[in-house]
């Protein structure tokens, strides 16, 4: 690990080749993963089936020179052991059967040990760095308190949140409540990840944007703030993204993460600018690896140019688009591999 160009920049070190992986780097854009996909109806039971989740991580790996492998799960697995019942629907995403609308409803959630509920998380670890290289960091991940509770509040996805923001706005005493509850399991369980292997952690705050700076600030901030806490006592590195969240940033970097990602519609060189001494992470445009090698190439080399001297982590700035050709992938990465500051 000593040798990882990921946790040399994590660490703060200026590293002269960067290091790169990418935000649902595990998924369906792969042949191999629709493959395994294909043998669990469930989607749930796919993330729960530790063998198969080592397998998915390692997929990427085998076909690109990345600098991490990040643990294929998902965000909502904590919603169960709570007592929230979530399906994946085919075409609809995620679907909550009973949403919490209430303070009853928040009162009627159960407390859990995610060692025993989550142990199958443990396992997948475990499994996955038999398989890879010992100075590949392995990324455990969480979602956000904010947007793991508005799936649960929601009942769906919903990039409005009007049932989140009305729970806050109309029984303030529940949301807060509520949330103060998901800081807590999440970071225990991004804690325990560490404790099971995990070099490096990652908060995926999906739905952030939706927030106005004001509204982020106390619907957010504190209980984002609350789970880097806990899961900053495992002594490793936390990298917090936030999806459409540009106009949060000054917000966002208030946060004691170690790295902050970027997604594609903030200004890279703005914000560097900006924050010359804070590690960040992105931002390339995921539709751009379906342009032609050419394009992708300048794109990639005028962020590298930005980035040359400073600790930067290069990564797309949101996930892998399911049709993305593996050549753009390629030479998106192979770009990075042969530059050299």
């Amino acid at each position: 690990m000593e040798k990882s160009l990921f946790l040399k920049t994590c660490a703060g070190e200026v590293t002269s080749t960067k290091p790169v992986w990418m935000m649902r780097q595990a998924g369906r854009y792969l042949p191999e993963y629709r493959e395994m996909r294909a043998k669990f109806p469930n989607f749930l039971e796919f993330v729960a089936n530790p063998e198969a989740a080592a397998e998915v991580t390692v997929q990427p790996l085998r076909r690109f020179d990345l600098d991490a492998a990040i643990l294929f799960s998902d965000i909502l697995v904590v919603l169960a052991p709570m007592g929230i019942s979530v399906e994946f629907i085919s075409g609809k995403g995620p679907q909550v059967k009973s949403p919490v609308q209430s303070y009853r409803d928040i009162q009627g959630l159960s407390t859990f040990d995610s060692s025993k509920e989550l142990a199958y998380t443990r396992k997948a670890i475990e499994l996955t760095k038999q398989q890879i290289s010992k100075e590949t960091p392995l990324l455990g991940f969480v979602g956000g308190p904010l947007t793991v509770a508005s799936y649960a509040i929601e009942g769906q996805t919903s990039k409005a949140l009007a049932h989140t923001k009305r729970l806050y706005y109309q029984d303030p005493g529940a949301y807060h409540e509520f949330l103060d509850k998901m800081a807590t399991d999440l970071g225990t369980y991004l804690s325990l990840q560490a404790d099971w292997g995990c070099d490096a952690l990652v908060i995926m705050d999906s739905w952030a944007g939706a927030l106005s700076a004001e509204d982020y600030q106390k619907m957010a901030y504190p209980y984002t703030q609350k789970l880097i806490s806990i899961a900053k006592k495992a002594g490793k590195p936390i990298i917090h993204y936030a999806n459409g969240a540009g106009h949060l940033i000054e917000n966002i970097l208030q946060l004691e993460a170690t790295a902050f990602g970027l997604d594609f519609r903030n200004d890279l060189s703005a914000t560097l600018n900006k924050n010359p001494n804070t590690i960040f992470q992105g931002n390339l445009e995921p539709a751009l690896l379906f342009a032609p090698v050419e394009t992708i190439q300048e794109k990639t080399l005028e962020i590298l140019e930005q980035v040359k001297n400073r600790p930067h982590i290069m990564n797309l700035g949101h996930g892998v688009l399911q049709e993305t050709p593996l050549e753009g992938v390629q030479a998106f990465i192979k770009t990075i591999k042969n530059y050299k500051a």
